[in-house]
């Protein structure tokens, strides 16, 4: 499908959202992930595809891609970042199964810098019909720029049964023990850099927690 540029935002230090508008009305599971297709000039070894999850809800309507932009981005990158209100961006999906399956049961999101794109989805999707979430999101940035964290703020406002803790250092086994009070009978989501998410899994596996009660999100090319 064709998606057409309408805007950009900045969310926190190097990290901006881009609005788009589809060509076609289209439907996701909040988590889910879009691949695009930007062709563009200089293209570099990294390609003209990128798989990045819609960081908007299903109710916004507008898929959205939020993603760190460094000093050295990538071709496909700056490509984004020059496009202009109208300009056009191919899209395929939506796909992924990093989602909710049972509202009812605990969730422990840990999330790494812009690993926390699919989890403003499914938060604010929860809040938004008024289904139960008991979730406890773990937040790990290296600065104190939190993105999305007002959006969050409102939302912990009106939940009980969301708990969000912003950390600006890693996430181990003492931080979960310290947050997650029923660790045994939660759901893991882990969603981050691949680095972050390969040690994540190891102090899951510490903690001995199921295979079948981790669910994984790689965001690659960030460290």
């Amino acid at each position: 499908m064709k998606l057409k540029f309408v805007g950009k935002r900045q969310e926190a230090e190097n990290i901006t959202t881009f609005l788009f508008e589809p060509e076609i009305p289209v439907t996701w599971e909040a988590g889910q992930f879009m691949i695009y297709s930007l062709p563009h000039e200089n293209e570099d070894i990294r390609g003209r595809q990128k798989f990045f999850t819609i960081s908007a809800a299903p109710f916004e309507k507008r898929p959205r891609i939020s993603t760190r932009i460094f000093d050295r981005p990538s071709s496909f990158k700056n490509a984004l970042n020059r496009m202009k209100i109208g300009d056009m961006i191919l899209a395929k999906g939506p796909d992924g199964d990093f989602v909710i399956d049972n509202v009812e049961q605990n969730s422990v999101f840990l999330a790494g810098g812009i690993g926390i794109t699919p989890y403003r989805s499914i938060i604010l999707d929860l809040d938004h019909q008024n289904k139960p979430m008991n979730i406890t999101l773990l937040f790990s940035n290296k600065t104190s720029a939190f993105p999305f964290k007002k959006e969050l703020d409102e939302v912990v406002k009106k939940r009980k049964d969301l708990k969000i803790h912003y950390l600006n250092k890693r996430i181990d086994e003492e931080t979960i023990k310290e947050h997650v009070p029923n660790i045994k009978s939660s759901i893991f989501y882990v969603s981050g850099p691949d680095a972050m998410v390969e040690e994540m899994l190891e102090v899951l596996k510490s903690l001995e927690i199921k295979e079948e009660n981790i669910k994984s999100d790689y965001f690659s090319g960030y460290d």
